[in-house]
């Protein structure tokens, strides 16, 4: 990616990765906070990964990581704060829902991941 993902593109950035979800973010108001934005990219990783529909959560991770990787560094950190921290309640389930998806988790999410768990063990 040759630009930087700043509040404005966000949105259109995620209906671009993530055409299953395409409408959800362009539902979105023009105004909605990074935070709001973020969190509804879990809901949507959520259900999706609930109706099994695995391609288009691994268009959501791919999604996260771009973001991740190519985002300010506030948009980056609101990724760690919301995004990964929701996700990895999906991931603590242990059921073959969960397996699934960490076994699709990108390098950058899963380093994300493991380094907060890490940092919250005493």
């Amino acid at each position: 990616m040759d630009t930087t993902i700043d509040q404005t593109n966000l949105r259109q950035v995620l209906a671009d990765h993530i055409p299953e979800a395409g409408n959800t973010f362009n539902a979105l108001p023009g105004g909605t906070s990074i935070f709001a934005t973020l969190h509804k990219l879990y809901e949507v990783t959520s259900v999706l990964a609930h109706q099994n529909r695995f391609r288009a959560v691994k268009h959501c991770l791919l999604a996260a990581e771009d973001i991740l990787l190519h985002a300010e560094p506030r948009i980056s950190n609101a990724l760690c704060t919301v995004y990964i921290v929701q996700l990895s309640r999906l991931l603590d389930k242990r059921d073959s829902r969960s397996d699934v998806i960490r076994y699709m988790l990108p390098r950058a999410i899963k380093t994300e991941y493991c380094r907060q768990l890490t940092t919250c063990l005493p």
